[in-house]
């Protein structure tokens, strides 16, 4: 890109945790280093699982989204140096621990590095995140906004978007315990419309919800079959999500959405970044974390009783 005659300036952020809910997770710090350089180009480097082409398509401020190469080992390495070397970048902010990308971004005679370090800690990745970047940006009172841009016709209806996709069966409420929910939310609004939001994985377990509620089932839809961005375009209809911790349940959050996200399994303060999402665990506890194992203890009357007077 040219401007007054000049190559205009580049800055790279490398963010490479997989899912669609760490790129929701990190957007408010990548927003506040963008606003910070706002004379710059920006550009995320980062997995194509976390869908960030098609979530971050309507944010200004970002200039080009990079997707990791699939090569390996030394090939690898190579890649992601070319992309350093024809970009030139003039400052990287590597949002984890590593070794491999400081040594690139120094390689490729970046100005300036930020970078968590090297050696790997067990920290909350939401604090974590927000204090490297106001370390970074010199601002100690940055109010990260988690609201990302989507561009959806947000009419707030009778729409309920019920999360029942996730990457692991750890993280899943069983499907009979969704049915009773879903039962006791239609006897109290008769004209509430329910949006199942899963992916492909999920077909089964929709068609599975949608027979057993009988009649009241034929007009439930779901996004199961279709891409992120139609998935995307569908949540945004809703007035409330409740679901798994899932890349829905960031989504949602991230436009607004009063979300509930059940945690049996995964720490609550994933979803910390976002006032919007509430999470909902066995009998409140506080103490849940990867392994705990505790997504049947979650009740359906313990979730209505949380989410009724939103309804």
């Amino acid at each position: 890109m040219i401007k007054n005659g000049t190559h205009k300036k580049k800055i790279l952020i490398i963010q490479t945790r997989p899912g669609i809910g760490d790129m929701c997770v990190f957007y408010p710090c990548i927003k506040e280093i963008g606003k910070k350089y706002h004379d710059y180009d920006l550009h995320i480097l980062t997995k194509k699982r976390s869908c960030a082409k098609e979530l971050l398509k309507n944010e200004k401020s970002i200039k080009k989204i990079i997707y990791l190469p699939k090569a390996k080992g030394l090939n690898f390495n190579y890649q992601i140096f070319k992309v350093f070397k024809k970009e030139k970048y003039r400052i990287c902010f590597i949002m984890h621990y590593s070794l491999r990308y400081y040594l690139i971004a120094m390689l490729a005679k970046v100005n300036k590095i930020f970078s968590y370090g090297i050696l790997k800690k067990n920290e909350n990745i939401v604090k974590k995140s927000q204090i490297a970047t106001r370390q970074w940006l010199n601002e100690k009172k940055i109010l990260f906004d988690p609201i990302i841009n989507f561009r959806t016709n947000n009419k707030i209806n009778n729409q309920i978007s019920i999360g029942i996709g996730g990457s692991g069966k750890n993280k899943k409420w069983e499907v009979e315990k969704y049915i009773k929910l879903i039962k006791m939310i239609i006897k109290k609004r008769k004209d509430v419309k329910i949006l199942l939001a899963g992916g492909k994985n999920e077909i089964f377990d929709a068609k599975q919800i949608k027979q057993s509620l009988g009649i009241n089932g034929k007009n439930i839809k779901t996004t199961c079959d279709l891409n992120i961005e139609h998935a995307i375009k569908s949540l945004s209809y809703s007035k409330l999500y409740i679901g798994n911790d899932t890349g829905f349940m960031h989504i949602s959050g991230s436009m607004g959405l009063k979300t509930f996200g059940l945690f049996g399994d995964t720490p609550i303060n994933y979803s910390s970044y976002n006032k919007k999402i509430v999470p909902i665990t066995p009998n409140d506890k506080k103490n849940i974390s990867h392994g705990s194992k505790m997504m049947s203890k979650i009740e359906p009357e313990f979730v209505f009783n949380k989410i009724k007077k939103y309804l």
